[in-house]
């Protein structure tokens, strides 16, 4: 599913159909619409002579200073390697094929969780829009050729409001998600109801995906598949997929990576809000920690 395409600009949700028997993979998906509607979207079939009785969703998430980083670090080696993103702006307030700004979308849910106000928005963005395009020699420059002429921080500002949007959503969803969840649960408690739906949820962090491979494609499995596929298949697989990952070149180096994320984490202005973030990510990961939800 085209997530930008199928948004629907009366809910402010990403309109979906999870028919059975199927996988649907959404990168940056929109769902700002009220619990209700999104509780539809996940457990309603739009064809409402049919049932559905279970969904399970894995939610991908990765810590805003690392995703801050890898941006800064990808971006910047694309460049490198003569790889031009000409019309990439990193200080745009909306999104493509948006007339929201990505803090009309975000800042409400999270504003009221305590995570990122709509101020948080606009003071990235305007220390992003004091950088691009501003320096001598870079007025016509692209994104990648600004994170090469740039010192490091000044670089890696620019790569955290390029990502601000995936780090909103994120944010949003881990929140929203468990919102729909536990309507999901209170719903099942109606005694007229015959028989009971599910919406099984597994959060998992990007950076242990990188890390364990391998363990990560056997949680994966025995998630979506339970006894339902074999031990002998579920470690087959994961073995296939950890030795794929452990041959692909990172040209990351550990320890720049760290210092970036550092500075991120001191700075008065990018600090508080990733923090922020982070935790969320962290209470919910917590929540979930040796089990899967039901």
């Amino acid at each position: 599913i085209d997530a930008r395409r199928e948004f629907n600009a009366e809910t402010l949700c990403t309109e979906l159909n999870l028919e059975s028997n199927t996988f649907t993979i959404l990168k940056s998906p929109e769902f700002h619409c009220t619990m209700p509607k999104l509780r539809s979207l996940f457990m309603d079939h739009k064809d409402h002579t049919k049932e559905k009785w279970g969904v399970k969703l894995i939610h991908l998430v990765r810590s805003p200073f690392s995703m801050s980083v890898a941006n800064y670090l990808d971006h910047k080696s694309m460049h490198e390697h003569g790889k031009e993103v000409w019309h990439v702006n990193p200080c745009s307030r909306v999104t493509e094929n948006f007339t929201m700004t990505v803090a009309d979308l975000n800042s409400p849910i999270l504003s009221e969780n305590g995570i990122m106000t709509y101020d948080d928005f606009d003071n990235l963005l305007a220390r992003c829009n004091t950088m691009f395009r501003t320096q001598p020699g870079l007025e016509n420059a692209s994104y990648q050729q600004h994170l090469e002429e740039l010192p490091p921080v000044d670089g890696l500002q620019l790569a955290v409001s390029d990502v601000l949007n995936d780090i909103a959503l994120m944010a949003s969803d881990l929140i929203t998600f468990k919102q729909v969840h536990a309507m999901v649960k209170e719903q099942n408690l109606n005694p007229e109801r015959k028989k009971k739906r599910h919406l099984d949820m597994m959060t998992v962090p990007m950076d242990e995906v990188l890390t364990y491979p391998g363990k990560t494609m056997m949680d994966f499995l025995d998630f979506m598949f339970g006894t339902a596929m074999s031990s002998i298949s579920k470690h087959k697989a994961a073995a296939e997929y950890e030795h794929h990952k452990k041959n692909v070149a990172s040209s990351v180096n550990a320890t720049e990576m760290e210092e970036l994320i550092g500075f991120l984490k001191t700075d008065p202005l990018f600090g508080g809000p990733l923090s922020r973030v982070e935790s969320l990510m962290n209470s919910v990961l917590f929540e979930k920690e040796g089990e899967v939800e039901r």
